[in-house]
Formats: C-alpha cells, sequence, structure tokens
C-alpha cells in the first residue's frame, strides 16, 4: 500500500482535495503520484498507461506493476481507482455518484476511525503531523487530527448483476501482510510495528466489508512469472496506432487466429500479409499485440514467452480464470 512520507498537514490537506470526494474517469488524481517527491522513500513510481481508462496509471513499487496489467487485462474493468484514500470518516460509497450505479441502494463508510475503535486499534489509526504548525496553531496538549490510510487498487467492475467494487491489498510477499517492511529501520520497535500493520489491514477489510466489497490480499511473488511478463510486454502496445481500416484489421486478426491453429509464427503471418496485401509489418504488430490484449487472438501467457518468431500456441489456460478471486464480487 502507498502512504505518504509524511504526512504534514499541507500533505494531508492536498490528499483531501484530490479524493474528497474522488472522481470518476480521466480527471481521477491518486493521494500519492508516481514522483520522487510523493512516493514512499525507497519505492519505485512510475506512471502506467490504459487505453481503456484513457489516464495513466499510478503505481508505487515493482508489486504494484506485476499486479495491475493483470488487472488492466479484465474486460469487466471499467474503472480503477489506485492510492485511494481510506475514507477516516462517514462517506458515500465508492460507486455513488457513478452512472452504472443510478437506482442502486448503496450502504455508506462508517469511516476508519469508527471502524478502528470498534477494533481496539485506535491508537494505530494515521495522525497529521503536528510539528510544521505556525504560532497560531492549537497547543501541543490538544489531541492530533486524525490523518488517513491509503489503499492499493479499487477496482470497479460490471458483472451480470451490475457493477460492484473489489479492493486490492498488494504486497511483495504473503509474510509481509503482518510482518513490515517498508520503512523499518534498525530502530522501529517490530513488535508495534506488526501490531500496527496487522491492525491496519483489518480496519480496512471491515471498512469494505461493511458496504459489500471484499477485500482480496495479493502477493506478487505468488504470481505466475510467465503471465507478468507476457501481459506487461503486451500492455506496451496499447497506446499505439496503425492506419488500417476496421476490416483490414479483422482481416489480420483472422489470419493470426488461423495461423496460431497452424502453429505458424506471428512473424510468418506479418510477412505473408506483407507480400500478398502490403500491409506493414509494425503495423500488424501493432494489430498482433492488442489482439492478445483484448482477448481476440487467445495465445498461451503460461508456458513461455510470447516471441513474434517462435509458433504461436492456443490458450489452455485463461489468466481470468487463475485470478479469478480479484474480479468476484461479495458473497452474501
Amino acid at each position: 500500500m502507498g502512504m505518504p512520507k509524511r504526512l504534514t498537514k499541507k500533505r494531508f490537506e492536498e490528499i483531501l482535495k484530490r479524493q474528497d470526494p474522488p472522481v470518476f474517469g480521466k480527471g481521477y488524481q491518486p493521494s500519492i503520484k508516481a514522483t520522487r517527491e510523493e512516493a514512499p522513500a525507497g519505492s519505485r513510481p512510475a506512471d502506467v498507461w490504459s487505453e481503456r481508462l484513457q489516464r495513466y496509471i499510478a503505481t508505487l513499487s515493482e508489486p504494484e506493476r506485476d499486479v495491475l496489467p493483470i488487472v488492466l487485462y479484465c474486460p469487466w474493468l471499467f474503472e480503477l481507482q489506485e492510492e485511494r484514500m481510506l475514507p477516516f470518516l462517514p462517506s458515500a460509497h465508492p460507486l455513488d455518484g457513478h452512472p452504472s450505479a443510478v437506482g442502486l441502494t448503496l450502504p455508506a463508510f462508517r469511516g476508519s476511525l469508527t471502524v478502528a475503535a470498534e477494533l481496539g486499534y485506535l491508537r494505530y489509526h494515521p495522525v497529521v503531523a503536528v510539528d510544521d504548525r505556525d504560532d497560531e496553531g492549537p497547543e501541543q496538549d490538544e489531541p492530533p487530527e486524525p490523518g488517513c490510510w491509503i489503499g492499493d487498487f479499487l477496482l470497479f467492475l460490471k458483472d451480470a448483476t451490475g457493477p460492484h467494487c473489489v479492493n486490492l491489498n498488494v504486497k511483495s510477499t504473503r509474510s509481509e501482510f503482518s510482518e513490515p517492511a517498508v520503512g523499518v529501520t534498525p530502530k522501529t520497535d517490530m513488535a508495534r510495528a506488526r501490531l500496527k500493520e496487522v491492525a491496519r489491514h483489518k480496519v480496512e477489510e471491515v471498512l469494505y466489508r461493511d458496504v459489500g466489497i471484499p477485500t482480496v490480499e495479493v502477493a506478487a511473488d505468488e504470481l505466475h512469472p510467465m503471465v507478468v511478463a507476457n501481459l506487461r510486454q503486451i500492455l506496451l502496445w496499447q497506446k499505439r496506432k496503425h492506419g488500417f481500416t476496421d476490416e483490414q484489421r479483422e482481416e489480420i486478426v483472422e489470419a493470426l487466429c488461423q495461423g496460431m491453429e497452424s502453429e505458424a509464427s506471428a512473424l510468418e503471418v506479418m510477412h505473408a500479409l506483407e507480400v500478398s496485401k502490403g500491409f506493414s509489418a509494425y503495423e500488424t504488430k501493432i494489430v498482433l499485440y492488442q489482439a492478445i490484449w483484448n482477448r481476440e487472438l487467445r495465445v498461451d501467457l503460461f508456458s513461455e514467452r510470447f516471441y513474434i518468431d517462435k509458433p504461436m500456441v492456443q490458450e489452455s489456460r485463461d489468466v481470468l480464470d487463475e485470478y479469478a478471486s480479484w474480479f468476484r464480487r461479495a458473497t452474501a
């Protein structure tokens, strides 16, 4: 999960400006942007383009960048809010105000302060740092101003029943959900740090569960490495443009599908189209990768890296079946 380097009053006000409430669509702003100035110390921030969402997604770590392509590969995803502030006060449901949720009765958040107090974890709730206030600020003995936790990925999905959300919490390893690794120094009180980590995840899970949103804990080291490698490669081709008409593009996809059935390589199909139709090999390559990304060309993404000069192998395992729990609505 992303956490500010230091939650000063100024920094907290900026988070509230972006996230109270968060907006939908291209105008969404994460609590923490993928910049060295905002990202946690030691993190590796980067923006990742999503053609469907028409904006860059902020990621703060390699684990998030491994998880994100699988999330974006899901065709049922219609919105994503990364580095989303967990509401600390009563707040509307994440779907509130979205056109797809018109007419739905949506429960409201109780707020992380209420949930933390109920669970006995209030002493671990974030607070705003007070040592940067001016002389006109409150006295030291006044209670601290509550701050906020920040989540990883909130998925907005649509199934046969309608829209729903899933909260993804991402770590490098399964153990990090109880044994903190980020921000730990030789001076860290590990016993207290473990309690804070457990408290944070439990509050988040209950906060979202109250409004019908499941939380899925994802350990990046448990992901299938070939799936991650292939989708990260294919993801890079989303934004590239070709000059084919819709009919020409359909012809290319059909030729690639037939080539896969005969165990030809994509390069062989591209060469044949270049000779017979005069189609640019580079532009055909764009269509190839985008057809895989859009699930029109169902090549194997599990067994080995996809290369255009190797025979295309038909899919035998669906990525969305493998990670189905990421996209499943809460059960009653």
